[in-house]
């Protein structure tokens, strides 16, 4: 995405709908039915507007998955940009498609597919699932789609209280097969390095909280921005991110992506655990953005890998 793409859909996340979309998949733990229409409202919203903006179609990718960290948007995009590499834009057009692939054994046999995924991304919003699997012949991917009886999910009760679920599929037609081991590794790798872009935006957005109470909390007279250990605390998380965004950003990120990813959930971890920090008490009410990048980051940081195994996979590729 050029610069002048990324502006237009910064412009559309303005400080009206930004705070919105920081809360529109933050649910509390209960049933979910309160404000649920509301927010099914604003995600459906955010999606046409993403689209209508040329999301989909996007060069820059990455500058566009930064774009989203920063407002914590929660939604298919991410997960229909990786689908589209596989299945191409002409299988399901505009439509939201959400990843359900994993490395464990599936049926799929008669044109039909019968498979258990967990922690799957926003399964109520979507079209399609991208179904993938291992069986005699490897990792197949499959495309199904989302509306057919054969499909059950259930929302979990997770940390970041967001859009995961388990989802079950007994016997669900294939729309289309999708691209192979190979190709999935590819996709993968830009689907992780996309992560990595959400992750620095969302740091950045939480230490630019912290930066913004830091000014306005006062103690002996003063912000207590200006005592001098909490000001080279908050310059050299701003630091970190400048080095893993140039990591992000680079023209051959995605030959490193599962290196990239891990360094990005540590850094994401660490600034939103500094941020809470700084704000002490009055960044765990539930007004406050402080504990939502923390519980977001916690989510975020793992979707496509811990960094345990995202380091014990880039040691074992070199």
């Amino acid at each position: 995405m050029t610069a002048t793409g990324t502006a237009a859909i910064a412009d559309f996340f303005d400080e009206d709908l930004a705070p919105l979309v920081r809360r529109m998949a933050d649910r509390p733990r209960t049933d979910g039915r309160d404000g649920e229409d509301d927010n099914r409202q604003i995600r459906s919203m955010v999606w046409d507007g993403l689209v209508g903006l040329g999301a989909l179609d996007a060069p820059d990718t990455v500058r566009l998955a930064e774009l989203l960290g920063s407002v914590l948007y929660q939604g298919p995009l991410l997960d229909t940009l990786t689908a589209r590499e596989l299945v191409g834009d002409e299988a399901v057009g505009r439509a939201p498609v959400a990843l359900a692939v994993a490395d464990e054994p599936w049926t799929a046999e008669d044109g039909a597919v019968s498979a258990r995924r967990s922690f799957v991304g926003f399964a109520a919003e979507v079209d399609y699932f991208l179904v993938g699997g291992v069986d005699t012949a490897g990792l197949r991917l499959a495309l199904v789609r989302a509306d057919h009886p054969s499909v059950t999910t259930r929302r979990y009760e997770e940390t970041g209280r967001g859009e995961a679920y388990g989802v079950e599929f007994a016997g669900t037609p294939v729309t289309g097969w999708a691209g192979s081991a190979a190709e999935w590794r590819a996709a993968l790798a830009n689907a992780r390095v996309r992560q990595a872009a959400y992750l620095v935006g969302l740091a950045q957005a939480a230490l630019d909280h912290a930066v913004a109470y830091a000014k306005e909390r006062r103690q002996f007279g003063q912000p207590i921005g200006r005592f001098q250990a909490l000001a080279f605390r908050l310059g050299e998380l701003s630091m970190h991110i400048d080095a893993t965004r140039m990591l992000v950003h680079d023209r051959d990120a995605a030959a490193h992506a599962a290196a990239n990813l891990a360094a990005a959930s540590d850094l994401a971890r660490t600034v939103t655990t500094r941020t809470m920090q700084i704000h002490g008490a009055a960044g765990m009410r539930s007004d406050n953005d402080a504990q939502l990048y923390y519980r977001r980051a916690a989510v975020e940081s793992v979707r496509l890998g811990t960094p345990s195994q995202l380091r014990r996979e880039s040691w074992e590729t070199r």
